[in-house]
Parts: C-alpha cells; structure tokens; sequence
C-alpha cells in the first residue's frame, strides 16, 4: 500500500489531537520506505530505524529526542565524510578497534539430541 505524506496542516492536527494516529502513520511511511529499499539494504535500514527509535524512546521530550536523532545522523556523516576523506583513518580504527563485548561460552544444541536431558 503507497502512502504520501500528508500536508503540513494535517500533520499538525494529527500532532495536536491524533498523537498515535500520527505515530501510526510515522510507522507505516517508515515501513513503506524500508519495503520499497532493495532487499539488500534492508535489514541495514531497520537497524538503523532500530536506533532511531531508542533514541526517541529514551528521550524525556520530543526537543530531547529531536536533538538526539539529530546527532546521530550528525555523526553518521561525520564518519562518511571521514571515510571518503581520509579512507586510512577508517581502515587503522577498524583494525585497532576493540570488541564491544566480552566473548561467551557458545553451546552447540544439535549435540543435544534429546532436549528433555537438559535440566533448567
């Protein structure tokens, strides 16, 4: 289903009076963009709405959120710029970066072939 965008004017009243149909029609654009992506970009685009969303859900008020997207998308093309500037900067931080989390202990369930062994 092709949805526009609706005028200003609409936009403003679903702001004002509809808070959650303009919520709805937020999710539904978004989705439509994402669908209407090639499929090789889009699981790159929800994550990339994934962090949008935690942004403004952890935000205290809508100017809070505003400025945390906006610095996130900030940053976003400070790393491009950086990356089609000064591609051997990218490349020295890719390699000297350190993993964001520890390593785990990774158990293989296909060994376990009766699950009712497990004991929880």
């Amino acid at each position: 289903m092709k949805l526009t965008l609706p005028d200003f004017d609409h936009l403003m009243n679903l702001a004002r009076n509809k808070p959650e149909d303009l919520e709805k029609l937020r999710n539904q654009l978004i989705e439509n963009t994402i669908q209407s992506a090639p499929k090789s970009s889009q699981r790159r685009l929800r994550g990339i709405q994934f962090q949008v969303d935690m942004q403004i859900r952890k935000s205290n008020n809508p100017m809070a959120a505003c400025v945390a997207v906006s610095e996130l998308m900030y940053k976003s093309l400070q790393e491009l710029q950086l990356s089609l500037n000064d591609p051997e900067t990218i490349n020295e931080r890719l390699k000297t970066a350190k993993p964001t989390c520890a390593p785990a202990d990774v158990i293989c369930m296909s060994e376990k072939r009766n699950l009712k062994q497990i004991k929880l």
